[in-house]
């Protein structure tokens, strides 16, 4: 029996629940391997495949969608009725239907499993997508000894720009790796996740201290070969978030007031410092003022938003290369930009005004769960403080991750990034941790055999 909240009026399997969260999260956070290695015809049908297992979950599961966050829905229609008026209709149809599957997927991931197995999950997928790059990458460059092309394409004699290639073969040269998913600065993201994930089941007691120092071993070599200045920010933002929560966490809730009111007045200098001086910040981290090239490219995508800045040029997420106003806005060293490397600059463009602010009530009443998640005390029946969980601070560290990524890449508006987020939010919104009925999947260290849940008990 699932362990849900409120209970399901399904059941579906835990083991099997958990196999396909564990799967679905592989799959799009290995990005480009799917189709580089069964070419883009082989993806389809596997990410078909994978979006029909998590239909028949959801379908036999039967959540109610009552406790789902109105706002994700909300931004959802908003893209829908952007069809009217969109300068790429069939785009928008087509790219809306997977972000609707992709939602439901993470409704059906969220009603069927608990936090401590979302973790669990979470951490299998990150692990192996982090462990296969490194295998992978070590692979080319030892054995191959020359950058690898995707298996389905051919391109001659001619020159090819290096972010063509599935791997340069750049583990032992000092240049920047790129992994199953295809991009050093997507592969470094994976690593930080699977870090927070590691680091979480290590405090519950989840995972053994030397399969976890192993972990972060691995996820750190990852990080420093993927050598991603924007998940360098990243990692420092949910240091700084894990501290400020456990620091808050010690406030009596009467005495909270004037800390919250100082951490959001704090935070929101720092986000608007950090736009007001990102080009200075860039140049500090070794990418130039232009941030590598992001800097036209914002320039050029604003350019569009002033045409249409208040209901946009139509919903598509991820541009489609066949689109000119979209596929001829920027290139650099014979790469196409496909995205506005900004979530928020992307949703203005594509949504207007009205989407960005629907999609920013989305996210900041998703992050507002989290904190709440990270900080709460949680109260037994007699009214005394019941024990800290360390599972609590994960959906808070992820939305962090994510969200200062999305400053510099668009990746929160599909695949992976979209996915994971779409299921904090409906999960925060349908239960909290420490509101969750008991499972007896969730215990540290189980036994293979015993992770099967029983049926949600009241206190």
């Amino acid at each position: 029996m699932t362990n849900t909240w409120p209970a399901a009026r399904g059941t579906v399997p835990e083991r099997e629940a958990f196999a396909y969260a564990s799967a679905v999260l592989f799959v799009l956070f290995a990005g480009d391997a799917v189709p580089n290695a069964i070419t883009w015809w082989g993806a389809g049908t596997l990410w078909g495949a994978v979006a029909v297992w998590g239909v028949t979950v959801l379908v036999r599961a039967r959540p109610s969608i009552a406790r789902t966050p109105r706002s994700l829905w909300l931004f959802l229609a908003w893209c829908l009725v952007s069809v009217l008026w969109s300068h790429w209709r069939p785009a928008t149809l087509a790219s809306l239907t997977v972000q609707v599957v992709c939602a439901g997927v993470a409704f059906a991931v969220a009603s069927t499993l608990s936090w401590r197995r979302i973790t669990d999950a979470a951490s299998l997928a990150f692990r192996w997508v982090v462990l296969l790059s490194l295998v992978f990458e070590a692979f080319v460059a030892v054995v191959v000894r020359h950058p690898v092309a995707p298996v389905w394409t051919d391109y001659g004699s001619r020159d090819v720009p290096d972010a063509f290639y599935a791997s340069r073969a750049a583990l032992f040269t000092g240049g920047q790796v790129q992994g199953l998913p295809g991009n050093g600065n997507l592969l470094a993201m994976v690593a930080l996740l699977a870090a927070i994930a590691v680091a979480v089941q290590l405090a519950e007691g989840r995972m053994r201290p030397h399969r976890a120092i192993a972990w972060f071993v691995v996820s750190g070599v990852t990080l420093v070969c993927a050598r991603s200045s924007t998940v360098l920010l990243a990692a420092v933002a949910v240091v700084v978030a894990l501290f400020v929560a456990l620091w808050i966490r010690r406030v009596p809730d009467g005495r909270r007031g004037p800390h919250t009111l100082l951490l959001v007045g704090g935070g929101a200098v720092v986000v608007v410092a950090g736009v007001l001086g990102r080009s200075i910040v860039s140049e500090v981290l070794g990418k130039g003022t232009d941030a590598t090239g992001r800097g036209v490219i914002w320039e050029r995508v604003y350019g569009l938003v002033e045409q249409h800045p208040v209901v946009g040029w139509g919903w598509i997420g991820y541009w489609w290369p066949d689109i000119p106003t979209l596929a001829d806005l920027y290139q650099r060293n014979g790469v196409t930009y496909l995205q506005a490397h900004d979530a928020w600059l992307d949703v203005w463009m594509q949504t207007g005004i009205v989407g960005l602010l629907l999609f920013g009530i989305y996210v900041l009443t998703t992050l507002q769960r989290s904190w709440a998640s990270a900080t709460r005390i949680v109260y037994d029946a007699e009214l005394r403080p019941r024990p800290f969980d360390p599972v609590s601070l994960f959906p808070l560290l992820v939305v962090v991750a994510l969200l200062v990524q999305s400053v510099a890449e668009s990746r929160l508006l599909y695949q992976g990034n979209w996915l994971l987020l779409a299921l904090i939010a409906v999960k925060t919104r349908n239960v909290l941790v420490g509101d969750e009925p008991p499972s007896t999947g969730d215990g540290a260290r189980t036994p293979r055999t015993k992770r099967e849940f029983r049926q949600p008990t009241g206190r």
